[in-house]
């Protein structure tokens, strides 16, 4: 392994690169993981749980079952909270501009919600 230039060797220890100045220099001076590489931990972690998956969505759902158990309130409140939008949900009978109108007439949508949709549109 071929050391960057302005990294210092104290034995069995490299020190963070630093300008002429004492203040730490960006880039890949400042480590010894190539530019682009993923971290090792965390790519070993990912994997983990992936291999997990299955038990854990069946896990979830026998929570979700179980009615009378505290860990159904906890089940539910992960699945509200990661995975429905983190925006309310209106229900539309269809997506014609007349209708999308007529829902901000009445105060259904709120202003922002109609930009969203026409930026979406």
């Amino acid at each position: 392994m071929t050391m960057p230039p302005d990294l210092a060797v104290i034995p069995g220890k490299l020190t963070a690169a630093k300008d002429e100045r004492g203040r730490f220099v960006s880039g890949p001076a400042n480590t010894v993981r190539p530019v682009g590489a993923r971290n090792k931990l965390s790519s070993e972690m990912l994997a983990s749980i992936k291999e997990m998956r299955k038990d854990a969505i069946e896990r979830l759902r026998e929570a979700l079952n179980d009615k009378e158990s505290s860990s159904h309130w906890k089940a539910l409140e992960l699945v509200l909270r990661y995975c429905l939008p983190p925006a309310r949900t209106v229900e539309l009978d269809d997506a014609e501009p007349e209708t999308i109108m007529q829902a901000f007439i009445n105060g259904t949508l709120s202003a922002d919600e109609i930009r969203a949709i026409a930026t979406a549109l």
